[in-house]
């Protein structure tokens, strides 16, 4: 492996080899030659480089230098040293975070090569920051595999991430919490283990949409694991809140009248492409509820209601005909008695925009539908 390791740094400095200063206006690097004849342009005023630190220069071989010999000294505080005085490595030396994690794993024998990925992480911009690269790679493994193979690098790499740690969290919500609220959405038998492990630390900066995380802890329930205690808590406990258009169901108006003996029969049909968002009757708030705390109920005939939270683009379902994006967890599921049936929720549903009504037989009764929450 160390013969690899020096054979890929003798390849490596032989294709990125550094460049002059006499070569930054060489033909070809965007700079203009001045044709003859052409009055030269004047001269800039002298002031301080904003070029590259010298350090910046030479890093990548001061860190190709620690990677071959790991074990000694003196090249490791050389590289130590440069990076120091190299607050945003270049590119180059941000890619051989992935040489310093295969020759210092994590609990490995080198702590002092740890410690300079460690480092790197913190300096490197997000997009060609290396723990975030790992991250990235460990966590797609995973999802293909099934299974986690080194959890304790994977939260490591995470832990460390700095300016890539918004790149690696987006990761876990695309592919794990997006799904974790949908009903009906791919919940993967991975995806539990890669929530509890790694959406505490997500959570702290801000990195997991508050809709989303709440309509995922309302739709999984008692397997929300650690998505319930990053949740934001209920502010009161709310009022009854007055759709302001209703779709669907053309006497739609008397399942929210207040009045118990009125009602709509709803078949479960599926119409158009808006069914994920509208089902059989669509109660639109506007605007969408700061919080949607509870869910009474009074129908004969079983069915459930799912609450429409607005998401971020792309985070979510496309409403074709709003153009907005959406998650859909269900917030309420009757049996159908006859009688009131409450919902109270766990944790309050955020930006809710609409309750969607989906029958659970062929055809039922909706007395009466009452939304209590906040705007």
């Amino acid at each position: 492996m160390v013969v690899a390791l020096i054979v890929f740094g003798r390849m490596w400095c032989a294709t990125h080899p550094a460049k002059p200063p006499e070569e930054a206006q060489a033909p070809g690097s965007g700079g203009k030659t001045p044709q003859a004849g052409a009055p030269l342009a004047p001269s800039p005023p002298q002031g301080p480089s904003t070029g590259p630190l010298p350090a910046c220069n030479t890093l990548d071989r001061a860190l190709l230098a620690a990677v071959a010999s790991p074990a000694e000294a003196p090249p490791l505080a050389e590289a130590q040293k440069q990076l120091a005085q190299c607050p945003e490595p270049p590119g180059r030396a941000c890619e051989l975070g992935h040489a310093l994690d295969a020759r210092a794993p994590l609990a490995g024998p080198y702590p002092g090569l740890r410690g300079l990925l460690e480092t790197l992480c913190t300096q490197c911009p997000g997009p060609r920051n290396p723990c975030a690269s790992l991250f990235s790679r460990a966590f797609q493994g995973a999802l293909a595999s099934g299974s986690v193979a080194s959890p304790e690098a994977l939260r490591w790499n995470l832990e460390h991430a700095g300016p890539g740690t918004g790149l690696a969290c987006t990761e876990l919500v695309r592919f794990v919490l997006l799904p974790a609220a949908l009903t009906q959405g791919p919940v993967l038998p991975v995806h539990p283990s890669l929530r509890d492990l790694l959406a505490p630390l997500c959570a702290p900066g801000g990195h997991l949409p508050p809709a989303l995380l709440s309509a995922a802890v309302i739709q999984q329930g008692a397997q929300a694991g650690a998505l319930t205690g990053l949740a934001a808590s209920a502010t009161g406990p709310g009022t009854p809140q007055a759709p302001a258009k209703l779709q669907g169901a053309e006497a739609a108006s008397h399942a929210f009248d207040g009045k118990e003996r009125s009602g709509v029969d709803l078949g479960n049909g599926v119409f158009g492409k808006s069914w994920e968002a509208d089902g059989a009757l669509r109660a639109q708030f506007e605007p969408p509820l700061a919080q949607l705390v509870s869910v009474r109920v009074r129908a004969q005939g079983p069915g459930a209601l799912r609450a429409i939270v607005r998401t971020p683009a792309e985070a979510g379902l496309k409403d074709p005909e709003r153009g907005t994006w959406f998650v859909n967890p269900t917030a309420c599921t009757f049996k159908g008695t006859g009688k009131w049936e409450t919902c109270t929720l766990k944790v309050p549903l955020l930006d809710v925009e609409a309750l969607s009504v989906f029958p659970g037989a062929e055809r039922i009764s909706l007395y009466e539908v009452e939304a209590l929450g906040t705007r």
